[in-house]
């Protein structure tokens, strides 16, 4: 393996931190391309990608990125990062939500092996985006920390997520991933029984973050997942010293509440909020202020996720987490 960190023409020897552009594809008015950071450690050790930004108005783990840029020196790292923190960048300039402004798309379900060929309407710029970052950053990862938060319209618990898969071994060091990154609460989400195989794109294993929301970015939820990161590179020895995590943490699998009825949806809680089956979390009411809907909840658990009060039939209005068990 080389000791030069690349990515396109942008090289880091070791030692080196650099910094420059991933080139994305040509625009009618010029070529897109995004920020990135190469910082190449004069010890050997593995290599992490952390990114941001899969989500245009998801802030407080961009400008996390944006601090460990910053505060992560060469001459203290065992290994190789590769910083980008904000990946989809026309969504972020639009303060867009989940797609963005040009073809609608979610970047996150445009990870493919050949990106799709059509004919003339709207450009497939998710799919140049995210397969070139595919392509040029993460299949050098061993390892990614892929930092989320509740987008515009959604309240969101913080914590970490991952998914558990068909190798026992890999998902449970997987978890410990998540541990380490020091959030009290872990979404552990499970194979689908039954689901048909299919050829997959390889990723690195991932700790995905959930970190505040409703389009604010505030300093004291950037600085939690600053300290997350640094956590976790200490858990992976890339630097020295232990995590600083709590004693016990709360893995939970994640339940969808959807609506019934369009309308004005009012919630009774919060992200965060303990509940218990049969609770009233929230009404949905027409424009002349009849209650059309109570949602109540099938299940105890946690409040992962409030959406928006302007909800359509069918839209998701809480995920609860249930199954709640703590873990050391």
């Amino acid at each position: 393996m080389s000791e030069t960190l690349k990515v396109q023409d942008l090289e880091a020897p070791k030692g080196r931190k650099v910094q420059g552009y991933l080139n994305i594809s040509e625009k009618p008015a010029g070529p897109h391309r995004i920020p990135v950071t190469l910082v190449n450690g004069v010890g050997d050790g593995p290599t992490v990608v952390i990114n941001g930004g899969e989500h245009g108005s998801e802030y407080n783990g961009p400008a996390a990125a944006l601090t460990v840029m910053e505060e992560l020196d060469p001459k203290e790292l065992s290994g190789k990062a590769i910083i980008v923190p904000v990946v989809n960048t026309l969504a972020f300039e639009a303060r867009w939500m989940h797609g963005n402004p040009i073809d609608y798309r979610d970047m996150t379900g445009t990870y493919v092996e050949e990106i799709p060929r059509g004919g003339s309407g709207v450009p497939k710029i998710s799919y140049q985006v995210a397969t070139t970052f595919y392509r040029e950053v993460l299949t050098q990862g061993d390892y990614r920390l892929n930092l989320h938060g509740g987008d515009l319209e959604e309240d969101l618990l913080t914590g970490t997520m991952y998914r558990r898969t068909k190798n026992e071994k890999r998902s449970d060091e997987n978890l410990a991933l998540c541990r380490a990154f020091g959030y009290e609460w872990i979404r552990e989400s499970l194979p689908k029984p039954g689901a048909p195989t299919r050829r997959r794109l390889e990723f690195p294993m991932t700790v995905g973050t959930e970190a505040g929301g409703m389009g604010r970015c505030q300093s004291d939820i950037v600085d939690g997942v600053v300290k997350g990161i640094f956590n976790v590179l200490k858990h992976l020895e890339m630097l020295e010293g232990e995590p600083d995590i709590p004693a016990k943490a709360k893995v939970y699998h994640p339940y969808h509440l959807y609506a019934e009825h369009g309308g004005f949806f009012i919630s009774n809680v919060r992200s965060g909020d303990m509940v218990e089956e049969g609770d009233v979390l929230g009404v949905i009411k027409d424009l002349w202020g009849s209650t059309l809907e109570e949602i109540r909840v099938p299940t105890d658990g946690v409040i992962h996720m409030v959406t928006s009060p302007a909800i359509w039939e069918d839209d998701v209005v809480y995920e609860i987490g249930k199954d709640i068990r703590e873990i050391d």
